[in-house]
């Protein structure tokens, strides 16, 4: 009879297959680039042979996930917004807050955007707006790093101690530069949002635009960011408290159809 491991043997690492990890970087290399790569790119990118990213992309290709031009330029496909629009089904928090967003962005007049912790950075899971006049890179499938926004802000504020100490101890690199670099401020900012709910970005992430955010929760604590953003010329102290009364109605709708009210938020 085999005798069972020492307790200290060390945990074996998982096993990874290497041809999906590449194809992974592919698909992330096309979205990060934001516009069509040549083979050269793409391999130069991934590290990898042309032959073997040639490889890769046939496969993709055939699959539905990314499509080749006529310039032999690749980009992603619509096969990945219908894996993407699935998982966006699945997701309650969508769910129940997208006729929500609508209703708050037609009553400001501002941007409303929907956002989670991931990867130690911003998610924007949903944005609704009226007014199309200016544009902001928040958007649906982007990210921002935690302390240059509101909604970051927000997101950060409610973790662990270790997770907040264990970003400050990195380089807090500046977006506009009136981005919050100094830990000891942010520390101080993150503490103002526990206190009072809410947190503030003043043209911190892109200049000529502000914003306000506060927390949604459900059963575990805080789930998300409610947020909403416009030019600084509309969204600014005077405009504050409609603003973030509007904002906070409609994050209480929002943690409340996802449980948050019977754990007595």
């Amino acid at each position: 009879m085999a005798s069972a491991p020492p307790a200290s043997a060390a945990p074996k690492e998982p096993r990874t297959v290497q041809s999906v990890s590449h194809a992974a970087g592919i698909l992330k290399s096309l979205h990060a680039l934001g516009k069509p790569a040549t083979l050269s790119d793409l391999a130069r990118r991934i590290r990898l042979s042309k032959p073997a990213t040639y490889a890769l992309l046939k496969t993709l290709e055939l699959d539905g996930l990314v499509e080749r031009g006529p310039n032999a330029r690749y980009r992603l496909s619509w096969g990945l917004y219908e894996l993407g629009s699935a998982v966006v089904r699945t997701q309650d928090l969508n769910n129940v807050a997208r006729l929500h967003i609508d209703r708050l962005a037609s009553v400001t007049g501002e941007a409303v955007l929907l956002g989670i912790l991931d990867h130690d950075s911003v998610l924007y899971l949903d944005r609704g707006e009226i007014d199309q006049s200016f544009t902001m890179v928040a958007n649906i499938g982007r990210r921002s790093p935690l302390h240059t926004n509101a909604t970051g802000k927000v997101l950060l504020a409610y973790q662990r101690q270790s997770y907040i100490d264990g970003l400050m101890h990195a380089r807090l690199a500046p977006t506009t530069s009136l981005t919050v670099t100094d830990p000891q401020q942010l520390a101080a900012e993150l503490k103002l949002v526990r206190e009072k709910g809410f947190a503030l970005c003043r043209q911190e992430q892109e200049v000529g635009l502000s914003s306000v955010a506060v927390p949604v929760f459900d059963r575990a604590g805080v789930r998300a960011a409610l947020t909403i953003a416009g030019p600084t010329s509309r969204v600014n102290g005077e405009s504050l408290p409609p603003l973030l009364a509007e904002l906070r109605v409609t994050a209480g709708q929002i943690s409340a159809r996802l449980g948050a009210a019977k754990s007595g938020r």
